[in-house]
């Protein structure tokens, strides 16, 4: 059975929660910011490391969660759960391969999780059964069209002048985000990989959130220029309802078996480089010289 990996919304907020959950550790847990740690016993709860290394000797049942750190495995140890490791290294016992039953995850699979992100519609959920899937799909639905209609009250000036660039060069869009997803997660993996916990943790985060937060701001624009395009009127009072026709346009075909697929993936490309294009729909002055 194939697993499905987190996704980036997910595994962003579950980093910026990481050093608030070390301060509330559930019972069971072992949390631990610069001091390493070595599980010589059975865990039933979950391991969170920041800036400190791992030592797994026993069974973990719960996730184990490294930031700035190393995970080595002794013989006889294993996790049950998921296993993510961002600045450091993952050594199994030798001659041994990694006792891991949930997912891995490294700073090389974040673009991958990321892109992988990206082929689906936002309300698309794990296998599930049919009325299961359907609840998630109005659920999924309901809350990417109120936060797109959100973006709109609080920033409607550069949501519009964001789906005005959008107009003027789709190629360029396109180029650019795909250069921009590229750039934006080699930067956060480099980050990780060579420069020193303090400074690649931040780094790799603030990365990782303009990846999203430009998605999310790229498609709310292409949804109000479709609509725009549908009730052909750009009027500032007729914008909500623009919006909202062309998310039902664009949500409607991203449901179409795989060409869905290929087109909520081409719009979410384009979404990241029309939000970086257009610096998320900042004004541009010109400066004219006498």
């Amino acid at each position: 059975m194939s697993r499905r990996g987190p996704s980036v919304p997910g595994l962003l907020l579950s980093l910026l929660v990481l050093l608030p959950a070390a301060a509330l550790a559930a019972p069971g847990s072992i949390t631990s910011v610069r001091r390493d740690i070595v599980v010589s016993q059975a865990l039933a709860g979950r391991v969170i490391a920041v800036l400190a290394d791992v030592r797994i000797a026993a069974r973990v049942s719960g996730d184990v969660v490294v930031w700035g750190g190393n995970v080595s495995f002794a013989p006889g140890g294993s996790v049950a759960g998921d296993l993510l490791v961002f600045g450091g290294r993952i050594e199994a016992a030798p001659g041994a391969s990694l006792p891991v039953e949930g997912r891995v995850s490294t700073p090389g699979s974040l673009l991958a999780i990321y892109l992988a992100e990206m082929r689906r519609a936002p309300w698309e959920g794990a296998s599930a059964g049919p009325s299961i899937l359907g609840g998630l799909h109005l659920i999924g639905l309901s809350v990417w069209l109120a936060v797109a209609l959100a973006l709109l009250y609080f920033f409607a000036s550069p949501l519009s002048r964001a789906a005005m660039s959008a107009e003027d060069d789709w190629t360029g869009s396109l180029a650019a985000g795909a250069l921009g997803v590229l750039t934006l997660f080699l930067a956060a993996g480099a980050a990780l990989s060579l420069l020193p916990s303090a400074v690649a943790i931040p780094i790799a985060l603030v990365s990782a959130a303009v990846a999203v937060v430009a998605k999310v701001f790229g498609m709310a624009a292409l949804f109000l220029l479709l609509g725009q395009k549908l009730l052909k009127s750009v009027a500032p009072a007729r914008r909500p309802a623009a919006l909202a026709a062309g998310f039902v346009v664009l949500g409607g075909v991203s449901l179409v078996p795989f060409l869905g697929a290929l087109v909520w993936s081409a719009a979410s490309i384009v979404a990241v480089g029309v939000a970086l294009m257009s610096r998320f729909g900042t004004p541009r002055y010109r400066v004219v010289f006498p």
